[in-house]
């Protein structure tokens, strides 16, 4: 019990540094004035690639910075407990990936910011991650965060925004997600073995069909054999 709560503390550990890191930030910008949202991504732009490292860092206000910052820590979390060392290629991969695509498909003359990409690669990973794999827990998980963020997938579509007239990035969005999704089908092989009762013992692995009665009535057949061979002449 002490090793599995010590286990869950260290998984949470570093996307909490991550979402204390986007807290400090916030308050920094806002009490030393120094408008650190002009770094986020600005397509099309070279300028605006060096927004593709600071983007999950920078935020437009408190809701904004909070509704990223729980599913930032719930996914975070179990992706450091199932997938380990492998965490660290996942999140580069969405980082940098997600902001390149918003880069590339993102409206010119618009600025992005948030971490918004970031918690959608993570969702996602997980999502696809479960399903695919067969995994009993990662399924649980999946479902979890279906349960949870399942109202992300509306901002995916640019349509959803402008009839909720809302200020998010779709672009930003789907880059996360798109890249989630792509690391969760490269690394299907890879990552958490399947549960001790998950697993199907091949049929080679068997060493007699027949059902044990008929095993131990084969044994004595073959014993008593044994017992009535001729003993051989002196």
């Amino acid at each position: 019990m002490i090793r599995l709560a010590w286990s869950m503390f260290e998984s949470a550990m570093y996307p909490l540094i991550m979402v204390m890191c986007m807290w400090l930030t916030y308050f920094l910008n806002i009490d030393l004035q120094w408008h650190a949202e002009e770094l986020g991504v600005r397509p099309h732009q070279i300028s605006g690639l060096i927004g593709i490292a600071t983007m999950p860092f920078l935020h437009e206000n408190l809701e904004h910075l909070f509704s990223n910052s729980l599913p930032l820590v719930v996914a975070g979390s179990f992706l450091f407990y199932y997938f380990k060392k492998l965490t660290w290629l996942i999140c580069a991969v969405v980082w940098v990936v997600g902001g390149g695509i918003l880069w590339c498909i993102g409206s010119p003359g618009t600025l992005h910011i948030g971490a918004s990409g970031l918690v959608y690669g993570l969702v996602f990973f997980l999502l696809i991650s479960g399903v695919i794999r067969a995994h009993r827990n990662l399924a649980a998980v999946a479902l979890l965060m279906v349960f949870l963020y399942g109202s992300l997938v509306w901002g995916l579509f640019p349509e959803y925004v402008y009839i909720m007239k809302e200020n998010i990035s779709w672009e930003g969005h789907l880059g996360g997600a798109i890249s989630g999704i792509a690391m969760a089908i490269i690394l299907r092989k890879k990552g958490p073995p399947k549960p001790v009762d998950d697993i199907t013992p091949d049929d080679n692995d068997i060493e007699d069909d027949n059902p044990y009665w008929m095993q131990d009535e084969a044994h004595e057949e073959s014993s008593s054999e044994e017992n009535n061979l001729p003993s051989d002449p002196k």
